[in-house]
């Protein structure tokens, strides 16, 4: 089997677990600020970096299936549940597909946050993000152009993009859309179980969001919340409300 590549900040020994998992051309240590600070209140966090991105292995299978499966060794012992999970973008539709893991991983709540998943996407909109995400691979930017696009970035997280963005696979992200057609995944949250609660974060709907509130009215036991003022990068513009709605109701003391 190959290796799993993942970053981690906290204590090990800690019983308190969270696992991240990243977006379409980021890495794992992109989550950087959102792991910090999960570390700083008692937590061991986990990040993989997803396949053909990373340091991860390049694969033929980049299903949305397949890209959940290459998860599955960090669900395989029991005495390390998960107490948070949190997808954001294309790691927000991967989370939904792990709920089967947990109906026999897990003896306490487990709280799943997605981030603006794009669990639902017109053939109009996949063309779009094919063609601007292959152009931003093809055409990588320096940190400081990122620094100057997005003001909200550290240069250690400008870094960690500018990176993230040249060790993603161009094929992989090709292979990503033509292997998911159609691009229609809100039906994985249509079985939950009992001690999985489950939330939605939308980007603000005038801010081009990926993730529509409607997209989960068929599932009441998802709730569903709109960030306000931020776009897609709410781990970017508003960190702390991702902390803070995960760990609602789910705080476990060392």
């Amino acid at each position: 089997m190959a290796t799993l590549y993942t970053s981690t900040w906290g204590d090990p020994t800690a019983i308190k677990h969270v696992l991240l998992i990243h977006g379409m051309m980021a890495s794992s240590q992109t989550w950087h600020r959102i792991a910090q600070e999960f570390a700083s209140r008692g937590y061991f966090v986990t990040a993989p970096d997803l396949l053909g991105h990373g340091h991860a292995r390049r694969s033929s299978d980049y299903t949305i299936a397949a890209l959940a499966k290459e998860l599955e060794p960090l669900f395989a012992t029991s005495d390390r549940p998960f107490d948070i999970i949190i997808g954001m973008s294309l790691g927000g539709v991967i989370a939904p597909a792990l709920l089967p893991l947990l109906k026999s991983k897990s003896t306490r709540p487990v709280h799943v946050v997605l981030v603006d998943p794009p669990l639902e996407q017109t053939p109009e909109q996949v063309a779009y993000y094919r063609k601007r995400f292959g152009d931003t691979l093809r055409n990588p930017k320096t940190p400081e152009a990122y620094l100057e696009d997005l003001p909200v970035l550290t240069k250690e997280e400008a870094i960690f993009f500018a990176l993230s963005v040249r060790l993603c696979d161009v094929a992989a992200m090709d292979a990503i859309f033509d292997q998911n057609v159609p691009w229609s995944f809100a039906h994985l949250l249509e079985t939950v179980p009992d001690y999985v609660k489950v939330t939605l974060l939308a980007a603000d709907p005038s801010k081009v969001p990926c993730a529509r509130v409607e997209d989960v009215k068929p599932y009441p036991h998802v709730i569903a919340k709109t960030v306000w003022g931020s776009s897609h990068l709410i781990p970017l513009e508003a960190p702390m409300v991702i902390v803070e709605t995960a760990l609602e109701g789910t705080e476990v003391q060392n």
